[in-house]
């Protein structure tokens, strides 16, 4: 590590100097630093925004058609024999809903068995299987002629499942239980095992019968494979666990509360924009306080983009064709709010045209998505196009970073250099002064 000694033979502070040099000569470099710091501030606060009218987005797409607008709700006594869900397909209506036979998958159980391990148990050749109407043939060789080998090849066929059960008896305790997977009384299992020999043939009983699940709705039958029936009832759901002695009735209304939240959901995120801008927007000379968004133009023509879709009129609604017709204002602030009576009023008097404000194709719902999309677009939004060029510029400010750190360790070394060069000067003529003196005293001696 090589050691620097400061002035010698002038006295001077000379690496304090130099520093106090170099420091001036750094300013530029510091202010474009400071210049860096502030743009990746902007490039993180518009990545903020535009997340934020992503959100927005979303939440009017979740109400953006009838369907999802319309929310319904089902009214029922507690139950353990079914349930159901609605949608927005859903009608008001009541509708009295009785189980008289669920739903089974086909269970046969074989014969018993006194062991399940041993190969040479179960006759030998060809075992078909027809589940569902397909049929599937197994080979059982020598090597898989133990119960659990031949409940691993049954296991392998498509639809059913296939396992050795342990009954607990004394003698032959070992069953081979083959099951469907899928409920329905076209799913049911046949065997054919005329082709074994050479062991004991399993024979099959039918333990439990493939059926369908057997519903009355309003006193009429509706069948179906599964215990799930959808679409007996246009928007209505029934999931079955049991069946039921009497009939259960299970109102069906519109859910203007479920509605009224989700309105609110798509104004919450709304908010959050304009929370966002308001925040990154605080300017105070005083405290030093500038935020990113400070005299951003671009920012300015989206919140002015969005303002304006919001207080338009609309040829959705006859009689409610804005926003504030149906209780939404803007506050002092820039927030949207909902009067929930107001809205409520409008919802029970001008239902379609509240809904087509937010779903018809020319009504807010889809100005205000067209105009998020012209914002947050990947390719050519114009927040995308405001973020790529700020990232251009921050390249552009750490290459002028770059240049100047260069610029600056060539200037230290010259002043270094200069700053020896005095020294060595300054070494030089104190030498010949001191010379000069001595030679002047002797002289004067002599």
């Amino acid at each position: 590590m090589s050691i620097q000694v400061d002035g010698i033979v002038s006295g001077m502070d000379t690496t304090a100097m130099i520093g106090a040099m170099v420091g001036v000569y750094s300013i530029p470099k510091g202010l474009i630093e400071e210049d860096i710091s502030a743009t990746e501030e902007k490039v993180e606060a518009i990545a903020g925004l535009n997340n934020r009218l992503e959100d927005f987005g979303e939440a009017l797409e979740a109400i953006e058609d009838e369907n999802s607008f319309k929310v319904m709700k089902a009214n029922y006594e507690d139950t353990d024999a079914f349930s159901v869900t609605v949608d927005g397909d859903s009608i008001p209506g009541v509708y009295d809903i009785e189980i008289t036979a669920l739903a089974r998958a086909e269970l046969e159980v074989s014969n018993g068995f006194a062991d399940k391990d041993t190969t040479g148990v179960v006759g030998e050749g060809r075992l078909l299987v027809r589940y569902a109407g397909t049929e599937t043939e197994i080979t059982i060789d020598e090597d898989h002629s133990s119960l659990t080998k031949v409940a691993a090849l049954l296991d392998e066929v498509d639809g059913v499942s296939a396992y050795v059960l342990d009954i607990g008896a004394t003698a032959k305790p070992y069953r081979l239980v083959v099951q469907g997977e899928s409920t329905g009384s076209d799913n049911t299992i046949e065997f054919d095992t005329s082709d074994l020999s050479g062991g004991i043939v399993p024979s099959f009983t039918e333990n439990r019968a493939a059926a369908d699940a057997t519903i009355e709705i309003n006193g009429i039958e509706v069948t179906s494979d599964s215990n799930t029936i959808s679409g007996a009832i246009p928007g209505l759901d029934l999931e079955v666990y049991q069946t039921t002695s009497e009939a259960e009735a299970v109102t069906v209304t519109l859910d203007q509360e479920g509605i009224t939240e989700n309105i609110q959901a798509a104004l919450d995120a709304y908010n959050e924009v304009v929370g966002w801008v308001r925040s990154k927007s605080v300017y105070n000379t005083d405290q030093g306080i500038k935020g990113p968004f400070v005299g951003e133009t671009t920012v300015t023509r989206v919140m002015r983009g969005l303002q304006a879709v919001i207080s338009d009129t609309y040829s959705a609604g006859d009689d409610l064709n804005s926003l504030s017709l149906i209780g939404i204002s803007t506050t002092a602030s820039g927030d949207l709010e909902l009067d929930a009576d107001e809205f409520d009023g409008a919802l029970d008097e001008y239902f379609d045209d509240v809904m087509g404000l937010f779903t018809d194709s020319d009504g807010f719902g889809s100005a205000m998505r067209d105009k998020i999309d012209v914002y947050i677009d990947p390719i050519d939004g114009s927040l995308e196009s405001f973020r790529d060029s700020l990232e251009e510029r921050i390249d552009e400010l750490e290459d002028q970073v770059a240049s100047y750190e260069y610029r600056i360790e060539r200037y230290e070394a010259r002043l270094r250099t200069q700053f020896s060069a005095m020294e060595a000067l300054l070494g030089s003529m104190q030498g010949t002064s001191n010379y000069l003196t001595a030679f002047l005293e002797s002289n004067q001696n002599d």
